[in-house]
């Protein structure tokens, strides 16, 4: 009965789902009572996605979502047959609850190379024990992207917190913002990766600012932002270390 613009406001309790929700587009889904960390509505299943988006205008606060065994690929899966526009997730958690196919699941898959996902919002968010890329973006970008105040645990060697893939929106000034986000779990010695930037060239990705992000301890092959390819637009994150306190990873210094 839900339609473009309504709220359904879900009552607290654990929902075990066996095919993927599709939400319809401009609606929004908020926990009746929106407890961060530890959300009083759990979506679960053991199937490729929980969700699959292809509409825009979605919006879902206070959800849990988490996996029950080793088919989840992605959590959430984004833009596969048409543009999205607007998406945007506050008080969630995403909760891989350490299973999943190829060392765990991505909680956020916007990979699509023909389809965009445009205006996304992540925000106010914890992302624990998925076991691998914890956002994951293809080569389209997330333009005018905000991922804001989120917690992503790195608890497996190999892990990567946000992973943003080659693209040409460099010159299209269509960037994103990454800000204000806390990468924990690291170990001293592990490979995780906070943010890793995929590119061929320098300046290859997207003009985006990622600022003000904070680093657990990094050891030996673990890094904060790998690699440095948009120089002056990686401004004062700070990744832990046991010398100092902290060390500033800006690019292009």
């Amino acid at each position: 009965m839900a339609t473009r613009g309504d709220t359904i406001v879900v009552a607290a309790g654990t929902y075990t789902i066996t095919a993927a929700l599709a939400p319809k587009a401009f609606t929004t889904f908020r926990a009746a009572v929106v407890n961060p960390q530890f959300p009083t509505v759990s979506i679960r299943g053991n199937i490729v996605n929980l969700m699959t988006i292809d509409v825009s205008g979605v919006r879902i606060v206070g959800f849990e979502f988490r996996n029950t065994g080793v088919l989840v690929l992605h959590q959430i899966k984004v833009a596969d047959t048409t543009a999205v526009n607007g998406l945007t997730f506050e008080d969630c958690v995403f909760h891989g609850a350490d299973t999943g196919a190829s060392n765990g699941a991505a909680a956020f898959a916007i990979k699509d190379a023909t389809n965009a996902t445009t205006g996304l919002v992540i925000r106010r968010c914890l992302f624990r024990d998925l076991g691998k890329t914890q956002i994951d973006v293809g080569v389209l970008g997330i333009p005018y992207a905000k991922i804001e105040d989120n917690t992503f645990a790195i608890d497996t060697n190999n892990g990567i917190g946000i992973n943003l893939a080659d693209t040409t929106a460099f010159a299209t000034g269509k960037g994103f913002n990454i800000r204000q986000n806390d990468f924990i779990g690291f170990d001293s010695s592990g490979t995780e990766t906070g943010i890793s930037i995929g590119a061929a060239t320098e300046d290859a990705t997207a003009a985006g600012i990622i600022r003000n992000n904070f680093f657990a301890y990094l050891g030996k092959g673990s890094q904060a932002v790998r690699p440095n390819r948009i120089p002056m637009s990686v401004i004062n994150n700070y990744a832990g270390d046991t010398g100092t306190g902290g060390t500033l990873v800006d690019a292009g210094d």
